[in-house]
This record gives C-alpha cells, structure tokens and sequence, in this order.
C-alpha cells in the first residue's frame, strides 16, 4: 500500500467524537499506519459482516485488550477507516485540481478520469475497498451520516460543467447539477470497471467516456 501519514488532526478530530480513544492517538505512527492499512485490506476482502475483531488483531499484531482500549467497537474501527480514507480522498482531487493545466470541458473531464483510473494512487487493496463502501455496505448496524466517497469527484465535476455551459462547449438547456450528476455517474461506472476485473482497455474507455458525454450534451 501507499506510504500514508495519517492526519493528526483528523486523528484528534475522531478522539473527539469518540469513534476512537485517545490511547489510539498515543500509538507511533507507524503503529496507527499498521492498523490503518490492516483494516482496509481486510473490510475489502471480507466486508463489513465477514469481518471479525480477532481478524483484525491477528493481522495486525495487537491483542484484543489492545484493540478495545483503542476502538469502542468493530463498528467504530469502520468508521475510523472510513473517515481517514475519504480524508485521503478529500486532498488527492485537491490535488488533481490544482496541477490541472487544460481549458476545454472534454479534455478536462478526461484529465480527471485519466488521474483517477490510470493514474491511480490507490493501491488494490484500497480500491476494493473504495469499491465495498461506495456500493456494497448495507449493514443496519452501521450508519454513517454524509458519507459520499465519491463526492469530491463530482464537486470537480460540477464546476467542468458549469464552465463548459458558460463557454458554449456544452448545452445550457438542461440544469447543470443534473447534468453534472449523470457525468459524475458515468465517471463512476468506467471508474469501477477499472477497479475490477472488467476493465476495459485504456483508449476504448477514454473513447467511450468523451464520446458518450459530448453527443448527449454539446452545445
């Protein structure tokens, strides 16, 4: 998996709505990064039901004493995943945003995609996991509240949309925020078929996204 640093702040900011314990916030970074990296691989493989505690602390070398002086429960060891991923998230699009160099909505839209498929940081593991949580979880027992993985995606979106309307490279007579969700859809789609094992090759992917796209919505 990728060398991540796990915010302190967010790490503060969860200490604070009691999803972990501060004996958490204590640990060496390396030991926070372990139990991270172990949880994800391990909702990704076996799901949210398929998972239990003893799982976790067998694969990430802690006791189940240990485990529960740092999480209130399994459920709250998924929530903490959750929310340092899509933290993670959260500044990897920033990112894209800010290096973005092209004007046209086409080229922009296929810059986005191109950054978030093929050029990935996401390691396999965390695209499964992406994968289970954006489609999969359906667990009564866990709820979440605004939690939308694909949410920063869509915002960049929405903004390629609006300017496209403004410059005439797309249609103004259809609402931008719909028009915007249906491409944040379809971005989604090919982003999954990459993330499994039905990808499509690279070029007739790119083809399909900008052709689909513009014979629907140009100007």
């Amino acid at each position: 998996m990728r060398n991540i640093l796990l915010d302190e702040n967010i790490i503060a900011e969860l200490v604070d709505r009691k999803v972990i314990f501060d004996t958490f916030r204590r640990l060496t970074s390396d030991k926070k990064k372990r139990i991270y990296q172990t949880a994800v691989s391990l909702f990704a493989e076996y799901g949210y039901d398929g998972l239990s505690v003893d799982m976790v602390c067998e694969k990430a070398s802690i006791s189940k004493g240990s485990f529960f002086q740092y999480f209130p429960s399994k459920s709250h060891l998924f929530e903490f995943v959750i929310l340092i991923f899509d933290d993670y998230l959260q500044k990897w699009v920033a990112e894209i945003r800010r290096f973005e160099t092209v004007v046209m909505a086409k080229d922009r839209l296929l810059y986005l995609y191109q950054a978030l498929a093929i050029n990935s940081r996401l390691f396999n593991d965390e695209e499964r996991f992406f994968l289970y949580v954006s489609s999969s979880m359906n667990h009564s027992t866990v709820v979440i509240e605004g939690i939308d993985l694909g949410r920063h995606f869509k915002s960049y979106v929405d903004e390629i949309i609006s300017r496209g309307v403004e410059t005439g490279e797309i249609r103004g007579d259809v609402e931008v925020e719909l028009t915007g969700y249906l491409v944040s859809l379809i971005i989604e789609g090919l982003l999954r078929r990459q993330y499994t094992d039905k990808k499509m090759p690279l070029n007739e992917t790119e083809e399909y996204l900008i052709t689909f796209l513009f014979d629907g919505i140009r100007a």
